[in-house]
């Protein structure tokens, strides 16, 4: 999955609020067939979700769907009536075992044939929400190609993960650190290069929002899901190269550059012997900035294997 540093929530059953999401400036949306749409209205919202796919497609607004659980029974029916043109995702919640993620990807594959998709147009984000799917976290992620990404990190003072560990929350999260932690690690050894932080479920504390996700992107998560529009600007931030972070990553090409010119390939810069493999990691940088629009300036084209 490409790097998302802010996909926002939207309830499944409001299309109004699919229609409103974009403006407040996510990367993409995630919509809620799951927790945020009342039981009764759950079959009605399937219609509402792929109509707003749909929409969003047409305005160029990467979509993901959140399904019901397999436990429910609702799953198979909930992925048919979305896959369909502009769906980049579908996330599962609560996902314990790798038999579960083979199950979504043949319903995937069943019905991106029968929507004309080309094949693997869908990706499966992974929601472990349980102490087995949390420990597991790296069997499902490697357990079929169309696992993109896996979703892990920020801690809440209540939910399916608080009830699961029991952990006792507190603000500056150390209790969540190891899973967070863990997941990381899973999700980067198993090929998954933009692993998704959970979010904060916070939307009048914007200050302890954005500690939340600075502290995940210090571990190694890089965008976040988000519940509330507050954390857009927020997290779209945090995941975004910093000025600092561009002119510091830019002097290791100038330095570099300067050091080929003298038939060199390590220099020290800024107190640190650099090499080739500091290239690799600015040049990544400051194309994640001009992706995001960023002001990056000019730097030299050093080159690396």
């Amino acid at each position: 999955m490409k790097l998302y540093r802010s996909i926002l929530f939207v309830p499944g059953n409001r299309a109004e609020w699919i229609d409103k999401a974009p403006k407040y400036g996510p990367d993409a949306l995630i919509i809620d067939l799951e927790d945020a749409v009342p039981i009764p209205e759950k079959a009605e919202a399937r219609g509402i979700v792929r109509a707003g796919i749909e929409r969003s497609h047409q305005r160029g607004m990467p979509i993901v769907v959140r399904v019901n659980g397999l436990n429910t029974g609702l799953t198979g029916e909930d992925i048919e009536a979305v896959v369909t043109a502009g769906l980049v995702g579908i996330a599962i919640p609560k996902l314990e075992f790798p038999e579960e993620i083979l199950k979504i990807d043949a319903w995937i594959e069943f019905f991106e044939k029968k929507a004309g998709l080309p094949p693997n147009t869908v990706e499966i984000v992974a929601i472990p929400e349980t102490a087995r799917g949390i420990m597991d976290i790296y069997k499902l992620a490697t357990a079929c190609p169309r696992v993109g990404n896996i979703v892990g990190g920020v801690g809440a003072r209540s939910g399916d993960v608080t009830k699961a560990i029991g952990y006792k929350w507190t603000r500056p999260g150390f209790e969540t650190l190891y899973m967070a932690s863990h997941m990381l690690l899973a999700a980067r050894s198993a090929g998954i290069e933009y692993p998704l932080a959970a979010g904060s479920l916070e939307v009048n504390d914007l200050e302890l929002v954005r500690a939340q996700l600075q502290r995940v992107r210090e571990i190694g998560f890089r965008g976040s899901l988000l519940i509330h529009p507050s954390a857009v600007p927020i997290a779209n931030e945090v995941f975004a190269p910093s000025k600092e972070e561009i002119e510091w990553n830019k002097g290791i090409l100038f330095a570099m550059d300067e050091a080929e010119r003298a038939g060199r390939a390590a220099v020290t810069y800024d107190g640190m012997m650099i090499d080739y493999a500091h290239v690799r990691n600015a040049l990544e940088l400051i194309h994640q900035a001009e992706a995001f629009g960023l002001e990056v300036g000019t730097y030299p084209q050093v080159k690396a294997l």
